[in-house]
């Protein structure tokens, strides 16, 4: 007898809407599950757009979704109309004629789905309980088959689960874009969500790992899911090939299927490279392609040939060190490895590049290795590496460097010195965030606060974005893009004016980014005011309580703040008489709520101090002590088994910080107090 499961399944629930405002409001709507809001959005774009939520919802139970529009309007002649393109649940896609349309105006009654909700009313899908967690004995039929069951042990009966082996799947891909949106795609193993990419004009793998029943057969499934057409243009993509632990499928062999719109085994078609309307490339991979303890692709080549691409196609590097390993993204408030681990970048800022040498500094005192090397050997698995739009200019080259220590570097630009540091990177496993420091060459963030200069407009920072995005797209070492540094003074959270708007902007810069490389995260500092008051530049996340950064691929944002001692600043809560006992609140108070609660994750993107002072010394143990996991002060860590504390990249590594020093003291030794400081909270582990 079927039997229904009681627990829960935390379930994501994306909405792809796009709307028309009317009297300069925008159309809103309500994300109901049976019967129950669980949350509701304002449509500001004419462009379909993804909004996610994330909820708990009856495992093996089918369930009724309902997206409610709720403030139709006609004004002066002008339509407030809601459109939805398609929502996504766990993975699987439905499209309005799915539904039926039960409308809430004066005509009253229900017709079918559809994409325009020109009235108010409610999109209602009824979705199978295999959405939601189903076993294959609660699993109904419905729109996406539940994912088969893993075989008994082959020497008896048993109920014990089949050995997984880790798997590559890498998807080379293209499209075509509409309206400035470029075709986004998301890659399933047996129905179940394994990553997402967003293809540009030219062809590109992207690959994913994951961890799939050894000897067995399994469904590997391209999902194309933002099809549209704007002004003429046709948003398309376009598959050359899906690579499978080394073996590569054609979309037009006999064993690959494209299942038109929603993946219910309907509307199936033969393969294609070209797929024109949303809808799954279904490959049918052989059982052999899968063993037990498998670890990387063969090495044997492929035995079939992919459609040819219209632009060459790039190749991930392969694993040439001990870090080389695939991308991170986020789960809540933890930043997880290609292995589904949880894990911390702990680091030091290499700066230098930024300013006016548009070199890191000590290249004169040692080679660029030896430095990375020391970095590593003290526990540093990461550098956030500053970097300017000046530093970007034609040709531009750098000073300060002994080309007798340092011979790859001579005769190369600033930006091909990046390149050499990556490369190693690359190869010892030490991990790079790149860190926009400012606009022109000089100290510190931009002396007007903002992340755009009239010598560097925001036009040509978001070019450079994307040339790096695309230079770094295939070495796993460049895990993270830190959009801009200390936006302060007169930048603005979610007001509205294009020209100060930092929460705006960042998400128009990394959806930029997105649009050429899908896998980095993407870390957004905050700003300086705000309503309830002043912080660190770039520290003040006040704004994320009511409008959160949202970037168009999920799972990939970073908040950041940058954090620094009494020495640096006269805030009142350095004389507190509770000093250094009430730093705790006002870290929580200032950003350490969007971990506890969840949200995302932070990274302290700049913390450091001298160590001159006594206030400095208890400064920096407390901060040690929080970022480690103990947010209430009493000397145990706060953390959920297998949770991570707060990422960090202390600042900085070099000397030559006139507010800080460095790791290194003036004359290039390691700063041992420092250190003794620091290691408590240094991630113990390797990062996948």
């Amino acid at each position: 007898m079927a039997t229904t499961s009681t627990g829960l399944t935390k379930s994501k629930i994306v909405v792809n809407a796009y709307g028309t405002s009317s009297d300069a409001v925008n159309p809103h709507f309500r994300l109901m599950i049976d019967g129950k809001d669980v949350g509701q959005a304002s449509v500001g774009s004419a462009e379909p757009k993804a909004y996610t939520f994330d909820v708990d919802v009856s495992s093996g139970q089918a369930h009724k979704v309902q997206v409610v529009y709720d403030n139709d309007d006609v004004n002066a002649g002008s339509n407030r109309d809601l459109g939805i393109k398609s929502i996504v649940i766990n993975g699987h896609t439905l499209s309005p004629t799915d539904a039926s349309y039960e409308r809430h105006d004066d005509t009253g009654g229900t017709m079918a789905g559809q994409e325009g909700l020109w009235w108010n009313g409610a999109l209602n899908f009824s979705t199978p309980a295999s959405l939601y967690g189903a076993t294959p004995d609660t699993a109904s039929s419905g729109n996406t088959p539940a994912a088969p069951e893993a075989d008994s042990a082959a020497t008896g009966g048993s109920d014990a689960a089949a050995a997984t082996g880790s798997s590559t799947i890498t998807i080379n891909a293209r499209g075509t874009a509409a309206a400035g949106q470029n075709a986004h795609f998301t890659v399933l193993a047996d129905g179940k969500t394994i990553g997402e990419g967003t293809a540009g004009t030219e062809s590109k793998d992207f690959s994913f790992k994951t961890d799939l029943a050894a000897d067995k057969a399994h469904k590997i499934q391209v999902q194309y899911d933002n099809d549209a057409t704007v002004n003429g243009q046709d948003r398309n993509l376009h598959v050359g090939s899906v690579t499978i632990n080394g073996h590569e499928y054609a979309p037009t062999d006999s064993v690959v299927s494209y299942d038109k719109g929603a993946l219910d085994g309907k509307d199936v078609i033969k393969g294609q490279v070209d797929l024109w309307w949303n809808g799954t490339l279904v490959v049918e991979a052989d059982k052999g392609l899968f063993t037990s303890g498998f670890a990387s692709a063969p090495s044997t080549p492929p035995n079939t040939t992919p459609a040819a691409p219209t632009a060459p196609v790039t190749t991930p590097s392969t694993d040439s060190g001990a870090g080389s390993s695939g991308y991170l993204h986020t789960e809540g408030s933890q930043i997880v490895d290609s292995a589904g681990n949880n894990v911390k970048l702990t680091g030091v800022n290499w700066f230098g590049a930024e300013g006016y040498a548009f070199a890191p500094q000590g290249l004169w005192q040692d080679s660029y290795k030896n430095i990375m090397n020391q970095m590593q050997d003290q526990g540093f698995n990461t550098i956030r590496l500053p970097w300017s739009d000046a530093m970007l200019d034609n040709g531009r080259m750098p000073t300060g460097i002994d080309y007798s220590k340092n011979p790859e570097l001579q005769g190369k630009t600033s930006l091909e010195v990046f390149d050499k540091i990556i490369e190693y990177a690359d190869q010892t496993g030490m991990k790079i965030i790149l860190d926009h420091h400012r606009s022109g060459d000089g100290a510190s963030a931009n002396e007007n606060g903002l992340w755009y200069t009239s010598q560097y407009p925001e036009s040509k920072m978001i070019e450079n974005w994307k040339m790096l995005a695309q230079r770094y797209a295939d070495n796993p070492s460049v895990v993270a893009a830190d959009l801009h540094n200390e936006p302060h003074g007169q930048a603005t959270w979610a007001d509205g004016n294009q020209a100060t708007d930092w929460k705006a902007a960042a998400e128009r810069i990394g959806n930029a980014v997105q649009s050429v490389n899908p896998n980095w995260l993407l870390i957004v500092e905050g700003v300086e005011n705000s309503s309830e008051g002043t912080y660190w530049w770039g520290g003040n996340l006040d704004g994320v309580k009511t409008d959160p950064v949202d970037f168009n691929i999920d799972n990939k944002l970073v908040y950041s703040v940058h954090d620094y001692p009494p020495s640096m600043a006269g805030f009142g809560w350095f004389n507190d008489p509770s000093y250094p006992n009430n730093m705790k609140d006002i870290w929580t108070d200032a950003w350490g709520w969007i971990v506890q609660k969840d949200i995302a994750p932070v990274l302290v993107g700049e913390f450091g101090t001298k160590l001159e002072t006594s206030q400095d010394k208890q400064w920096l143990d407390a901060m040690v002590k929080y970022m480690d996991g103990d947010y209430n002060g009493d000397g145990k860590s706060d953390l959920a088994a297998g949770d991570q504390g707060v990422s960090f990249t202390y600042w900085a590594w070099s000397p030559g910080s006139g507010d800080t020093g460095g790791i290194m003291t003036d004359d290039w030794a390691v700063n041992s107090a420092k250190m003794s400081a620091i290691e408590p909270a240094l991630f113990d582990g390797t990062i996948a």
